[in-house]
């Protein structure tokens, strides 16, 4: 939805195939009733990060207004933290950049993207509308086909100067183009997944934050999320080998491991808000889809999850889906009457910044997977506690809870507003952390042990 808001900003017509139902008309409604049965996480809690907020602020307003309509609150977890920081020493910050829009229930997020849409100029969206083929004229570049529509399968042939492909982690382009003649997307896959479990809350006001949105406990993690109109949601994730941990999917057990941390107990005071649900997420994963140089077609393009996809494991999805298409949505209208041209830009545009955004994300879990199996079987810290590439990203998240230069700093990552290596690059940042976190205790958030939260789940 996006993409097409952003490409007829730009003067062009767009046809959106959507397999799914058309969102009711009330976003409570959406809550309720909706089925988006090709979302397979269209149920579990999300969260737009500052640089997606700015982004939807800055190319996407309509999208921005449709979701205050719907009731997404202003939040910012940076001046929570810095609220928390030793001796009042965040209390004067100017932490407004670090602001977000958003409500933990995706529904209410996709309504306010179809709203939008709904009332852009040029967007016909067709739900109930599933793509079954792809039509092929002359080819451009020898041995590569060129894609000039759709079929349908009701059996329609959309005619197209360019087709998008948004139809996220699930998307099946890849075999389409096979089918056409062309070479299926190379795919590189980082395994490293958890399994999470979530549940709604409601109450007469938000919890108070008392440490930081997500937190990593011992061999779990815990993910606090405020929502819109009172609500909010706690999730708690574990490894999928973790099998004790499938339990919590017992609602009293689930409620008896939040009551256990000391700093988010609060958050199950509310009143819980029907079943809760389970996912056990897949690999991080991208899909070449220029090989040396070489598309493996043209007259499509791949945004957002249909090329590469993280986790949710530190709530990016999103807003990485968002950088992808402000990115692309342009190159698309500049040179979409030479296809061999935009093949070329999506992919400088895709390696400029999605591409280094995607493997920062999976950088953390890099280290956080083999941290939670250590936990898990009792063994000794996985990693080389000298080695930088591990050490540093440890004493920049502890020492963002002492000091109010790091905090912020940490927030541009956190947030994605900055990547870390550019943040680590400025003069002063990474001796100013390392200070910090060799003159202050490793942050932990207080938990159960292994044995402790065994207990728990029987």
């Amino acid at each position: 939805m996006a993409t097409a808001i952003l490409l007829a900003q730009q003067g062009l017509d767009v046809v959106v195939l959507d397999r799914d139902e058309a969102a009711p008309d009330d976003p409570e409604e959406a809550w309720e009733s909706w089925q988006r049965r090709s979302v397979g996480q269209f149920r579990l809690v999300h969260y737009v990060q500052p640089g997606g907020r700015a982004l939807m602020e800055q190319h996407l307003p309509t999208v921005f207004t449709a979701m205050e309509a719907v009731g997404a609150i202003r939040y910012n977890s940076a001046e929570a933290q810095a609220c928390l920081l030793p001796d009042g020493a965040g209390k004067d910050l100017d932490l407004s950049r670090f602001e977000t829009m958003t409500t933990c229930r995706r529904p209410l997020i996709e309504y306010a993207y179809a709203s939008a849409a709904r009332k852009t100029p040029g967007v016909e969206v067709r739900y109930g509308c599933a793509a079954a083929g792809l039509v092929t004229g002359t080819e451009v570049i020898p041995g590569v086909p060129h894609i000039t529509g759709v079929r349908t399968e009701s059996g329609e042939t959309i005619d197209t100067r360019v087709i998008v492909d948004a139809a996220g982690r699930r998307s099946p382009l890849s075999g389409m183009i096979e089918a056409a003649g062309g070479r299926q997307s190379p795919e590189h896959a980082f395994e490293s997944g958890f399994v999470y479990n979530t549940q709604y809350y409601r109450g007469a006001s938000l919890p108070e934050p008392r440490d930081d949105l997500l937190c990593a406990i011992g061999s779990i993690s815990v993910l606090t999320i405020p929502g819109d109109h009172g609500w909010w949601s706690v999730t708690l994730y574990h490894s999928p080998k973790d099998k004790l941990m499938r339990n919590v999917r017992d609602p009293k057990i689930f409620e008896r491991v939040v009551r256990a941390l000391p700093n988010h107990a609060h958050w199950a005071d509310g009143a819980p808000q029907g079943d809760s649900f389970s996912m056990a997420s897949t690999a991080n994963t991208t899909r070449e889809f220029v090989v040396d140089g070489v598309p493996c077609a043209t007259g499509v393009v791949p945004v957002g999850d249909a090329w590469g996809f993280t986790n949710p494991s530190i709530g990016r999805g999103i807003t990485l889906g968002l950088m992808h298409a402000v990115d692309i949505a342009p190159a698309i209208a500049e040179h979409m009457e030479d296809p061999r041209q935009l093949a070329a830009e999506w992919e400088r545009r895709t390696d400029e910044r999605a591409a280094r955004w995607h493997a920062s994300t999976v950088n953390f879990d890099r280290i956080r997977a083999p941290e939670v199996e250590a936990h898990l079987h009792g063994l000794p810290d996985p990693f080389d506690p000298s080695d930088p590439s591990v050490a540093g990203p440890r004493a920049f998240t502890s020492a963002s809870h002492y000091d109010p230069e790091v905090l912020q700093w940490f927030f541009e990552v956190l947030g994605c507003l900055s990547l870390p290596e550019e943040v680590m690059a400025r003069e002063g940042v990474f001796q100013r952390v390392l200070d910090v976190a060799l003159s202050t205790p490793p942050y932990s958030s207080p938990g159960p042990t292994r044995a402790e939260l065994e207990g728990l789940l029987v």
